[in-house]
């Protein structure tokens, strides 16, 4: 089993674009390029090689406040700097075979949780899947 742990708020890449006037085109904001580079430097001393084949993965998202926010865009964020930071190949579903995401809330203390199971850890992945349920449901 890889972990990774991230101590803040995962902004949504796709809400958070600005567009070039003179261009038209897209680019992440501020907040979010802020926030991949820091990403970046949590992530990629402890990614100890990229997998290729499939896997599952489990991620807990422990908010830091009780704002409203859409599950699935902090998601594309992770799945998308794994990618990026060569943690997976891709997280096309011919890799990325599964995934379940846990919410919570703790008061100032925002974080990212990432567990990522290879098929020989699906014993493993299962129990987590239902430790979380009962944890944060």
């Amino acid at each position: 089993m890889e972990y990774f742990e991230l101590h803040t708020e995962t902004p949504a890449k796709k809400n958070s674009k600005i567009m070039n006037t003179k261009t038209h085109r897209m680019f992440p904001s501020k907040r979010y390029q802020e926030w991949h580079d820091y990403a970046a430097l949590a992530l990629r001393p402890k990614i100890r090689k990229c997998i290729e084949d499939k896997c599952y993965i489990v991620l807990v998202f422990k908010h830091g406040d009780a704002r409203r926010r859409d599950s699935d865009n902090g998601v594309s964020s992770i799945f998308d700097a794994l990618v990026d930071f060569n943690a997976l190949k891709d997280d096309c579903w011919q890799i990325l075979r599964n995934h379940h995401v846990f919410n919570a809330y703790e008061k100032g203390e925002p974080c990212c949780q990432v567990y990522i199971f290879e098929p020989d850890e699906r014993k493993e992945y299962k129990r987590m899947v239902l430790n979380c349920i009962d944890e944060y449901e």
